[in-house]
């Protein structure tokens, strides 16, 4: 089967001038990996490690000082493959919002204050279909909104009037009302309670049922991935480090960083200490020859302060770019 969305080689740098010297900080350095139709695929790593920069260029909302360095970004569309870093804004405005939406960070404060929900779902669409009938617009907002489990009344509020769980349900659901094939979701529980959290875990996963979509969700919080995924790529320092189906990861993790992530999860009735990995994650303009991980880890040696580890297959679906991952797999130090 062939991918719905191909990473390639992808780079993407902030340029940052300090002290009149240009500084680069690679956020996004050298990204490779596919995501299949209909897949929900997992983005997970500490703060800092790139995972919202990678989701804003797969969305081409790369603005200066965030540079496309280098690579691709291969969107499989009806018309073939499309490249939104390098097509024009109009054909790319065509595919946003109908091929592939954008669920931001913080997005409970993208809703307009000043306007009724109902006239937001009706700006969509009319900005993406030009000539809608406004009545059919709203039975259509109505339908999707009631067919998402959320009651009708939200469509004649202010957001002021709604709970913070119930606005990121409505972003939600404004984001997939054309039923994108593609849904990038960057961090899309943060700042709710675990009780709004699930609802937004689930509502997410009934979309993608329904609507037979893929999604690409980023978050540090591995319940969540647990919960959703079916993959999950691990970040580190700009780098997917690790590729895996999600129970492999939680049950068979073979780079050290991933290792640590899941070792530092709490577990119902282990009161334990938790370990996390140890020292500090470096500074992504200033990164440390060959492999990115090596001043933490346990299991490093010569080869790993030589050139950069590349992804390589252990079995089916797994990959990784470790040098030691065999040594880091049996507990060898």
């Amino acid at each position: 089967m062939k991918a719905i969305l191909h990473i390639e080689k992808l780079k993407a740098y902030y340029d940052v001038k300090a002290f009149g010297v240009d500084r680069y900080v690679r956020a996004v350095n050298n990204v490779n990996f596919d995501v299949s139709e209909g897949e929900i695929f997992g983005i997970a790593g500490e703060s800092g490690c790139g995972k919202s920069t990678l989701i804003k260029v797969l969305y081409a909302l790369n603005k200066p000082p965030l540079t496309v360095m280098g690579g691709r970004v291969l969107y499989n569309t009806e018309g073939g493959d499309k490249n939104p870093l390098e097509i024009g804004s109009k054909e790319l405005q065509k595919l946003r919002w109908n091929f592939v939406s954008y669920i931001p960070q913080g997005s409970m404060s993208v809703l307009n204050p000043t306007i009724r929900i109902k006239k937001q779902f009706l700006d969509v669409i009319k900005a993406h279909h030009k000539g809608t009938d406004a009545k059919e617009a709203i039975k259509l907002s109505e339908e999707h909104v009631s067919s998402l489990g959320l009651p009708r009344e939200v469509m004649d509020s202010y957001p002021h009037q709604l709970s913070g769980g119930m606005k990121q349900r409505v972003t939600i659901a404004l984001a997939t009302i054309l039923k994108p094939r593609i849904i990038f979701a960057d961090e899309p529980t943060t700042a709710l309670d675990v009780v709004v959290q699930r609802g937004v875990i689930q509502l997410l996963k009934h979309i993608q049922k329904e609507l037979h979509n893929t999604v690409i969700i980023v978050t540090h919080d591995m319940g969540v991935h647990a919960e959703m995924a079916d993959r999950i790529g691990i970040m580190y320092a700009g780098k997917i480090i690790e590729i895996a189906p999600t129970r492999e990861i939680f049950k068979n993790a073979l780079h050290p960083y991933t290792q640590y992530l899941i070792k530092s999860l709490p577990k119902v009735g282990d009161k334990t200490p938790k370990a996390s990995a140890p020292g500090a994650p470096p500074s992504l303009d200033s990164l440390p020859n060959g492999c990115s991980f090596n001043p933490r880890c346990p299991y490093a040696k010569e080869d790993c302060y030589g050139s950069e580890p590349e992804l390589r297959k252990i079995k089916a679906q797994h990959l990784v770019a470790c040098c030691v991952a065999e040594e880091a797999k049996n507990g060898k130090n």
